[in-house]
C-alpha cells in the first residue's frame, strides 16, 4: 500500500479543444474540482477528479498510486454532455498519467443517469460496494496495456 508521500499530484485534464475546465473552488485534499463547459453550448458538467487513495473507493480494490477517481454531478438533460465529456477525458487522463493504471468512478447505485453516462462514456461496469456514506456501483476504464492483457489461465505461461 502506498503513502500519501507516495501519491503523485493529479494531472491536469486536458479533455480537447471541445471544451473549457473552469476550476471550482478548492474542493478538499487531493480532489480537483471543475465546472465542464462544452465550446459549443449545452449543459455544463460539475466533475471531480481524486486520487483513489484520497476517496473511499479505495477500499473496494488493490488500488495503484496513479488510479484515477472521476466523478460527476449532473444536473437535467446532462446526461449526453456527460457522455461527451468521459469520452474525451480518460484518454487524456491515460495521455497525461502514463502511470495511471485505472479510471474508477462509483455513482450512488440509485443514480441510473450518471451509471448510463460512464458506461456510454466507455466505462466497464465492474461491481457494486457498500461504502460510507452508500451503496455505489464501481466502473473502471483501462488503457489498452492493461486492458489487453490476458487472464485466463489457459493464456498463462506454465
Amino acid at each position: 500500500m502506498t503513502t500519501s508521500l507516495d501519491v503523485p499530484p493529479l494531472p491536469e485534464p486536458a479533455p480537447g479543444a471541445d471544451w473549457t475546465l473552469r476550476p471550482l473552488a478548492d474542493a478538499g485534499h487531493g480532489v480537483r474540482a471543475y465546472a465542464a463547459v462544452p465550446r459549443d453550448g449545452g449543459t455544463p458538467v460539475e466533475l471531480r477528479l481524486h486520487r483513489v487513495q484520497h476517496h473511499p473507493v479505495r477500499a473496494c480494490y488493490p488500488y495503484g498510486a496513479h488510479d484515477i477517481a472521476v466523478g460527476l454531478v449532473l444536473v437535467e438533460d446532462a446526461e449526453t454532455m456527460a457522455v461527451r465529456l468521459l469520452s474525451d477525458l480518460v484518454p487524456a487522463l491515460f495521455a497525461a498519467d502514463p502511470h495511471c493504471r485505472r479510471v474508477v468512478a462509483a455513482p450512488a447505485e440509485d443514480d441510473t443517469a450518471t451509471q448510463s453516462a460512464f458506461e456510454a462514456g466507455g466505462f466497464r461496469r465492474v461491481a457494486e460496494a457498500d461504502l460510507p456514506n452508500g451503496s455505489v456501483v464501481l466502473f473502471t476504464a483501462e488503457p489498452a496495456w492493461i486492458a489487453d492483457v490476458p487472464t485466463a489461465l489457459d493464456d498463462m505461461p506454465h
